[in-house]
């Protein structure tokens, strides 16, 4: 049986119980409601038989039902596939006409990419209504009938769970930022006329604006979409709104037209406003095309969770009109959202195609780089500008820093978007028509060449700066940190306060809105008054902010974003406010005070004997001397890294570095435990020392410390290495081959007191002793002793020190290891017969 998809809109006064009824009338005859709306129009799209349709257009509650006609993207065949970029184009400062900072995106060239499309599941997906709101809206009570999910539900898209964008911080230019070497498509948009200076001037970037880009979603991890560094912001402005095409919840680019568009809008690089928010609503498939009943279901889900101030960017358009599509495109608009369209790629009249021919969209057709109409841009009365579209190099889906070079009147409408937001950035409670005027009046007149006049086409080429508004002069140009002190047990008050000063330079009145918000985890601590108001031609206004620590419990730095949004110029700036809450010790620790180290060393110790407070790093090899050294900053570090310090000139090594602030990182103490070799053989002393590099050690101020060194002197204790005998008639090392005595010698790294003979033990043989102690002729640290041993004893035996041996300062000396060996008995040998033979091991120390 033969269907058509169709698009069915219900009468005024009939609601979405009736589209229930419908729908499930259909499924009854085992037709499913591709899409239901309720925002935008009262309907729903489905595949009908033509008994169906016939009995459709019979039913009273049915207004119209619509051929669901085929909409595609406007941007021309992808260009010859290059490879894909593998540098990131950088954010980089950008030169500015006034001594306020500012940042801006410097593009860089990139190799072009093209997408591969990937198949993409069929829409299950059916739009149900809720009330629009200019927020997001409340979810809709689900179609019990269906177990199709609803569009704009909290389930279906991510927008109910965000902010708006004014909540998020922004890095607004004070008043004229220069992109420097930008692409000809942003640097023709601030000059009236030919030839180009490479540069793109601005003094809005779009924040606080959302654009929902209606194409085939947007790769939102491109570095294009991340927030201006200078911010400090991680993630990406390009978020996941609502997707008709396949699963709702994925809105991931498949084709690379949304991300191109997208970085048009609001790229780092590309982008007309460089701070926007971008939401991606995917109502285009894979393959470039989809009905209108998708786009729809896109309009339907925006008018349930848009958040002014708002743009909706269409770079799409019918193969026909549709008064359908039409209707839902300026059901948005009358919510306040402004829609800019592109005019399509047909060299044709644009009020043929929908929804190009709405009078109240901004309608945009395509010229290139010498200012000359594209030859395939629509044209007509219905077009209200032009815009750069040819050759436009954006962001493509392929990968995080992919680029491509694309042209169409897909690619001139994100350009009108990007200003529209620019706009509505100053303006942010203008309505579509006023954004529309505004855009089409600062437009330059006259500059297209073959613009089509003739036939009702405007000659008007698009324009960045939008109004002659008054200047406000905002001091200061940046927040110095304001230093707390809340004491050691923060319960005393700590509160202190900064002003902002506006000054209107004008000959009219300049409002004003300010808000302070938190960047960390902790609010409370910053409020701001006034937070709105205006500043009189000639006169100035004092904002003040306040800060109150008392519930904060550490020591820490917290920080403000500080926004302020005028009707003049500049439209917006952002500051950040900063507080450093310090422990009492370091009160009179400011910039300007003088920076200073200290180190001392609590304990230095050598690797006898094992103490109680250094157990585990006791070394029996006697290489190593350890220490703590104690680390005291003058001023605040927050941090310090272990490539600051250097033990011995590079000797040594840091064991652990800790911070002993008491309530947090700021207190400018740190603690380190450390090692260092050393030979008891050769000195009686160690010096360990501790150098602070002081050009990698700032303050939080930045200011880096002095370098500082500071050592102390370990005096060892004595170290003894006792070494077996070496007697042998057959030249067997190790063996004792005599009956009665052997000897041995003890060996120390300095000369010794209270060494006697009953200072040693024997463990093996029963009764053996110890006698004839003495030192070696001419050394005062060689001893030679004979121990006697059973004449029937043949097995092991084990020579130990033992008793209260010291060094001529007193030293306890324990760190004389054990010596073995084995007594073996030969028949062929007389009783009194043995040779001493001197240690090889005695021979190194000698």
């Amino acid at each position: 049986m033969d269907v058509t998809q169709y698009l069915v809109q219900l009468k005024a006064g009939n609601g979405a119980s009736d589209v229930n009824t419908l729908c499930t009338q259909l499924a009854a005859a085992g037709t499913s409601c591709t899409y239901k709306y309720s925002s935008v129009l009262m309907g729903f799209a489905a595949a009908l038989t033509s008994d169906q349709y016939t009995a459709m257009v019979a039913d009273t509650k049915v207004q119209e039902v619509y051929a669901d006609t085929t909409v595609t993207h406007q941007q021309v065949s992808s260009p010859t596939p290059s490879p894909t970029a593998t540098a990131t184009p950088a954010a980089t400062p950008a030169t500015t006409t006034t001594s306020s900072p500012a940042t801006s995106a410097t593009p860089e060239a990139t190799t072009a990419a093209t997408a591969t499309p990937e198949a993409s599941t069929a829409a299950t997906a059916s739009p149900e209504a809720a009330t629009a709101a200019n927020t997001t809206a409340s979810p809709v009570t689900a179609d019990t009938t269906s177990t199709v999910p609803s569009v704009g539900t909290a389930a279906n898209s991510s927008a109910t769970s965000n902010t708006t964008a004014n909540d998020t911080v922004a890095s607004t230019p004070t008043v004229l930022t220069t992109q420097q070497n930008a692409d000809w498509d942003l640097d023709i948009l601030d000059q009236p006329a030919l030839p180009l200076d490479g540069k793109y001037e601005y003094t809005n970037n779009g924040a606080g604006v959302n654009v929902y880009v209606l194409d085939t979603g947007i790769r939102k991890t491109h570095t294009q979409f991340l927030y201006d560094p200078s911010l400090n912001i991680a993630g990406t402005r390009a978020l996941h709104g609502w997707s008709a095409i396949g699963d709702s919840s994925n809105s991931d680019d498949c084709l690379g037209h949304g991300t191109h568009v997208s970085g048009s809008i609001g790229g780092l690089t590309y982008g007309v406003a460089k701070n926007v928010t971008l939401w991606a609503v995917r109502v285009i498939d894979c393959d470039g095309s989809a009905q209108s009943s998708a786009v729809i279901a896109g309009l339907d889900w925006l008018a349930q969770n848009y958040q002014l101030p708002a743009v909706a960017s269409m770079s799409l358009g019918s193969d026909s009109p549709n008064q359908a599509l039409d209707d839902a495109v300026t059901a948005i608009i009358d919510l306040g959202i402004t829609a800019v369209i592109a005019a399509g790629n047909y060299n044709q009249d644009a009020c043929q195609l929908s929804p190009a021919r709405l009078p109240a969209g901004i309608t945009v057709a395509a010229s290139d780089k010498t200012d000359t109409r594209w030859t395939s841009s629509n044209y007509g009365t219905c077009v209200d500008l032009y815009a750069p579209g040819v050759s436009v190099l954006s962001a493509m889906d392929t990968s995080d820093t992919a680029t491509m070079t694309a042209s169409g009147t897909s690619m001139a409408c994100p350009h009108v978007s990007g200003v529209a937001a620019l706009y509505l950035q100053s303006n942010p409670t203008a309505q579509p028509n006023e954004v529309a005027s505004t855009i089409v009046e600062t437009a330059v007149t006259g500059q297209i060449i073959n613009a089509q006049e003739s036939l009702g086409t405007p000659n008007k080429f698009l324009q960045t700066y939008l109004d002659t508004a008054p200047t406000l002069t905002i001091t200061p140009d940046a927040l110095d940190p304001v230093v707390l002190f809340a004491g050691a047990s923060f319960a005393s008050t700590a509160a202190s306060t900064q002003t902002i000063i506006l000054a209107n330079t004008g000959n009219s009145s300049v409002q004003f809105n300010v808000s302070a918000t938190p960047t960390g985890l902790f609010g409370g601590w910053i409020t701001v008054a006034p937070t709105t108001g205006a500043v009189a031609a000639g006169q100035s206004v004092s904002l003040v902010l306040t800060f109150d620590i008392t519930e904060n419990t550490f020591q820490t730095v917290l920080q403000a974003a500080v926004l302020i949004t005028t009707s003049g110029r500049p439209a917006a700036k952002s500051m950040t406010a900063s507080a450093y809450v310090f422990c009492t010790g370091l009160q009179n620790a400011l910039p300007a005070a003088t920076h200073s180290t200290s180190i001392n060393f609590p304990l230095v110790q050598d690797t006898r004997p094992i103490t109680a407070d250094w157990p585990a790093l006791a070394d029996t090899n006697g290489s190593w001397i350890y220490f703590d050294a104690q680390i005291q900053f003058s001023h605040p570090v927050g941090t310090l890294a272990t490539s600051a310090l250097e033990i011995n000139d590079g000797q040594g090594v840091i064991e652990a570095l800790n911070n002993t602030g008491a309530n947090g990182d700021l207190c400018g103490g740190f603690t380190i435990r450390a090692r260092v070799p050393f030979s008891p053989w050769d000195t009686l002393q160690t010096t360990v020392g501790v150098t602070v590099q002081g050009a990698e050690v700032t303050d939080v101020y930045g200011v880096a410390f002095p370098t500082y060194t500071n050592t102390s002197t370990l005096d060892h204790r004595p170290v003894g290495q006792m070494f077996s005998p070496y007697m042998s008639y057959s030249g067997e090392q190790g063996l004792v081959t005599t009956d009665q005595n052997v000897v041995l010698l003890l060996v120390f790294s300095e000369p010794v007191n209270g060494l006697t003979a009953s200072s040693f033990s024997i463990s093996g043989p029963s009764g053996a002793t110890v006698s004839g102690l003495k030192l070696l002729r001419g050394t005062n640290t060689y001893y030679h002793f004979t121990v006697t041993l059973p004449g029937t004893y043949y097995d092991a035996v084990t020579v130990n020190l033992q008793g209260t041996v010291t060094d001529t300062a007193g030293k306890v000396n324990l760190a004389v290891s054990p010596v073995s060996f084995t007594r073996v008995a030969y028949p062929l040998l007389s009783g009194t017969s043995y040779e001493v033979i001197k240690s090889p091991g005695l021979l190194t120390l000698t």
